[in-house]
């Protein structure tokens, strides 16, 4: 059950500070560091928002979370069939390799194979089988008709070679994404490079939403985004040197109840619990208009 609206993303940038970094460098600060850059195997949201950087899946999705093309347009030949057509243009893998149905499909029967562990194994649980008619096709085949099988082919492609090999793309990441793979010095600190212009990214763990502000202002970090709370979002808006961008997010939160329970497994008793919850007084007071 629903408490209150989508969550606005929130981006925060520093356009001035009193000292500056060493070096060109555009550093960010995060509330938590990713732990996973196999993409095949990673889950939580740090992870997965580095790992889009990193490595581009078939389907990408549009701001109203609907799956369009990224590395492939498809169609749907039957209930339980689609084809999936690689794009003329696709950027190669980092070391060279051009992306081809074969790396596809090493990529999605890793995740399938129960050896391997993958959490994504559940949900691509309805393909039964994958076939590459031609360097530039995939057919994927399904137990059972799936409406909503694009959308769960973001994953991100990783080079069917390497991962013959074992390759640890864990602390050696090779896609063929917008960024490139750099290092990994400590857990806390992550440094990519942006391949069009060559421009580094350093992504830092800072905890404490307080320390962070202030490393903010201080010049030690250029932006950072999302897990700020409504009054230092606010503080920060109302300071010269900083920029804070809005725009919609995907968070949000619920009540669960247990309906095996006496009291709340009825629906006239989880009925009036919606009813007495005021969301405008939640976005109003607590989110204090982020919502």
């Amino acid at each position: 059950m629903a408490l209150r609206p989508i969550l606005l993303c929130l981006s925060v940038i520093l356009l001035t500070a009193c000292s500056s970094p060493s070096d060109d460098t555009l550093k960010m600060g995060l509330a938590n560091a990713p732990s996973m850059l196999d993409p095949r195997l990673a889950t939580d949201a740090t992870s997965e928002r580095i790992n889009r950087l990193l490595y581009r899946g078939l389907v990408d999705f549009d701001a109203e979370g609907r799956p369009i093309p990224s590395l492939a347009a498809w169609e749907q030949l039957a209930p339980t069939q689609y084809s999936f057509t690689l794009i003329e243009d696709r950027s190669s893998f980092h070391d060279g390799g051009r992306l081809t149905s074969r790396d596809v499909k090493a990529t999605f029967e890793f995740i399938l194979d129960p050896a391997n562990a993958s959490p994504h194994r559940t949900t691509l649980e309805v393909i039964e089988r994958i076939e590459t008619p031609d360097a530039e096709r995939v057919d994927f085949h399904l137990r059972w008709p799936s409406p909503l099988f694009p959308s769960y082919l973001g994953v991100g492609i990783v080079p069917a070679e390497l991962a013959a090999a074992s390759h640890p793309f864990n602390d050696q990441p090779i896609g063929n994404g917008p960024f490139r793979f750099v290092a990994w010095p400590t857990p806390g600190r992550l440094i990519l490079q942006r391949l069009f212009d060559q421009q580094g990214f350093e992504f830092v763990r800072v905890k404490d939403p307080n320390v962070r502000v202030m490393k903010l202002l201080r010049g030690e970090i250029d932006m950072t985004q999302n897990d700020l709370p409504p009054e230092l979002l606010n503080y920060l808006s109302d300071q010269r040197e900083v920029r804070v961008k809005r725009g919609p997010g995907t968070n949000f939160s619920y009540l669960g109840f247990n309906l095996e329970e006496p009291v709340t497994g009825k629906l006239l008793v989880r009925r009036a619990i919606a009813h007495a919850i005021d969301r405008d007084a939640i976005v109003e007071y607590l989110m204090q208009g982020g919502a």
